[in-house]
Formats: structure tokens, sequence, C-alpha cells
């Protein structure tokens, strides 16, 4: 049922429409704000949510077929302060985005509908119903004769290849998954594997000879997850396990946890926030590669996890804050305890601050070898070092100014990017 504009002048549309800001949180696919500007011209588009009378905030998850379930919230300011409405756009995992922008175009069109009607081009618009073909009737994925019964599965392969004269890199992957989800169980499966190689060639200098260092890093690993929904609040679960590392120096890791996770809101919430906190414990099974410093081959380790996760995305930007927990029962001083997040925060008008990072303190390392390592594995990054700490940091200011206005679009000359191409000025 989409609305079919007709065709203002330039002058009513920038005098009269209403002004609306495109949000979307997270990694939303189709989410091209060009095309929207193009295919929905009754409305004037803004570059800041202070300048808005409604802001369109478009949010994304992972639906039970492997596609995007995304919800789309209408929020009023301004003269429509109060009004709120939501939409709900699911698409296939295998949709282009073009059927997707497409798709969430025609949502953004219904549900801007209700704020045009109070404006003053309500006149102008008219609303047409593409009846569907002869008498058939609405189906959903719960009456639907699946012959996959609900099962989605992925496979996938990379491959990456870098050349040079003295250096050559090769990295190769593939995963395998499948998974359910209905109301009441969520099932995950998959296998992967990773094998990157990397070689040198090391010219001779007047004390050696010339060399050649390779380094080859393997990683496999296999997943199970089954969780059961308890409640609008809880749920149950219990995570299989068993992997490979080189950087790790595990020659096999089996783990099992069964884990419980309580949600403060409701899971109908979850598309617009989550406050989870996630306990699993259970015996982990490592077998080495090489003796490590607690003078062992391999070691049947028990251990406990707590995870307190934030997710909110809002109308003045979104979070995703965890802080997680974990020791091995043997031993309490075995421990870590992580703080992760990313912070994206709209603070006023065209100004917005963006933190990402996280910080551990660490000492859990129970696999480092014992021997050490060589030089040369500590610049290949080959196995990881003995640390009590790790911090990641990255801050982001953004301010702009200028036209609130901003309903143009033009792509020319849009592949030699902002700083010219291959184009560049040197100064000395």
């Amino acid at each position: 049922m989409p609305v079919i504009p007709a065709a203002p002048d330039s002058a009513t549309l920038q005098a009269d429409a209403i002004r609306v800001f495109l949000d979307c949180q997270g990694r939303v696919r189709g989410c091209d704000r060009d095309f929207f500007v193009t295919d929905i011209n009754f409305v004037n588009w803004m570059r800041d949510r202070f300048d808005a009378d409604v802001q369109v905030l478009v949010t994304a998850l992972t639906n039970g077929g492997g596609g995007t379930e995304n919800t789309v919230t209408f929020i009023g300011r301004r003269l429509y302060e109060g009004m709120v409405d939501t939409l709900v756009v699911n698409t296939l995992p295998n949709d282009p985005d073009d059927k997707i922008r497409r798709e969430l175009s025609r949502a953004f069109k219904l549900g801007l509908t209700r704020y045009v009607a109070r404006s003053p081009i309500a006149s102008r618009l008219q609303v047409v119903y593409a009846a569907p073909f002869g008498q058939r009737q609405q189906v959903s994925a719960a009456n639907l004769k699946d012959k996959w019964n609900l099962w989605t599965y992925t496979a996938n392969t990379n491959m990456f290849v870098r050349a040079e004269e003295r250096q050559r890199q090769v990295n190769g992957s593939l995963s395998v998954s499948a998974n359910r989800s209905t109301e009441k169980w969520k099932m995950n499966l998959s296998v992967a594997g990773n094998v990157s190689t990397q070689t040198f060639d090391i010219p001779a200098t007047a004390v050696r000879d010339a060399f050649t260092v390779r380094n080859e890093q393997r990683t496999y690993n296999a997943n199970s997850l089954v969780v059961r929904s308890l409640s609008d609040h809880w749920s149950a679960g219990l995570k299989l396990g068993a992997g490979y590392s080189d950087f790790l120096n595990q020659k096999l890791a089996l783990r099992a946890q069964p884990a419980i996770e309580y949600n403060v809101f409701p899971w109908t919430e979850q598309t617009r926030r989550q406050l989870t906190f996630l306990y699993n414990v259970g015996p982990n099974l490592y077998r080495y590669q090489r003796t490590t410093v607690f003078d062992l081959d391999q070691e049947t380790r028990f251990s406990q996890q707590l995870t307190a996760s934030l997710v909110a995305r809002q109308q003045w930007g979104s979070s995703n804050v965890s802080l997680d927990w974990l020791n091995y029962l043997h031993d309490f001083d075995r421990n870590a305890l992580t703080l992760s997040g990313s912070l994206d925060l709209r603070l006023g008008r065209g100004f917005s601050l963006d933190i990402r990072g996280s910080a551990a303190r660490i000492n859990d390392q129970i696999y480092l070898p014992r021997a050490g390592n060589t030089e040369e594995e500590i610049l290949l990054q080959r196995q990881a070092l003995q640390t009590g700490f790790r911090i990641t940091t990255n801050i982001g200011i953004r301010y702009t100014f200028g036209s609130i206005y901003n309903t143009i679009v033009n792509q020319r000359f849009s592949s030699l990017g902002s700083s010219g191409g291959r184009f560049a000025f040197f100064f000395f």
C-alpha cells in the first residue's frame, strides 16, 4: 500500500513538507540514504535529528531464517511530540540490497503517512492499494509447510593471496553453519577453519647469508548451541565446543558449558534495548602442542563465566557495553575481567561522540608454553604472549554545520573519493 505523492513544486516542498531524520543504527543492509532521498520526495530530509519533525530509527537483528528483522520506529518531535509508530520489515539472507532498500522505502512511506496527513501538504497525497491476484489467503511462517523445518544452512569460503618480490601471504577460510529458531527454541551448529601462511625472503648481508622465514597459523573449531526460552525474561541453554589453535598452543580444546540468562527487559523489546546477565559453568579439556608453564601437556579444568551486557538503540544514539568475568575453579587466581563496548552519542545539533574499545585484566593464560617464544615467533605474532592486561581504544568526534536541508543527490566523480583518488600532493 504505497503512498503516491502528487508532484509539488520545489518551493512548496521546501516550506511545507515535514522534516525527517534517518537514523540507521548498526549495520543495516539496504539503508541507502541517497536512494530514500530520491524515492521519497514528499518530505525534507534533515542531516540532524534536532531539526527534524520525525526521526526514523532503523535497527536490525538476525531472524530465524538467517535474514534480517528490521524494526522501523517513527518518533515524533516538535509538533508531533508523543507520536510513536513501529513497523517491521523481514528480509531473506540472499535478498539483494536493492530489494531490501525498496522494502524499507515502502515501510518509510507507510509510516510517514500518519505524520504527513497532519501537515499542510496532506491534500497532495493519495493512497493506492495493490490488491492481490485472486482470493489468496495470507499465510505466515506458523502455518506454512516448510520442507526445511525452519532450518537455514550457510556455507562460506574465502581466499586471500598477496605476493611481492620478497614476501607472500596466503589466507584461506571455510565455514559451514546450520541454524533454527522458533519462539521457544534456538539451535546453532557451526564448523569453521582458517589457515594463514606468510613467507618472507630475507636478503643476505655482510655478516650472514640469505634465508627464508615462514609462518603458518591454523585455527579449527566446531560449536553447537541449544537455547530454550523459559519466559519473557529467562532462558536456559547448553554450548558445546571443540577447537584447535596454533596461537593458543592448543592441539585440542573441548568445552561443555550449561548456561542460564536473564533479561531485565522483555525479549519483545530486543530490537530497542536489552540488559542481560548470562552465567555459564562447565568443564574444559585441553591438550597442548608444547608443555605449558605449569609443566602440563594436558589438563581438565572447570571454569565459570558471568557476563552482563547492555544494548540500547534510542533516538539519542546507541550503546553496547558488556562486563565479563571468567575464572577457573581449581585456582581462583586464574581469572580474567573484561570491559568492552561502543557508545555513539548524538550530543547536540551536528555534534556526535563515538567511543569504542575494551580493557581487560588477564590472569588466565594457562596455555602459555614453558619454553617461551623465540624472537621470530614474537615478531610474527605466532603465539599469544604473556600479559597482565590488554587495552584497545578508539574515540571519534564529529561536528557538522551548514545547511539543514539535504535533499540533493549527486554521485558524479564519487569513485575518486574525497582525497582525489590516485592523485596526491607532497610538501617538503
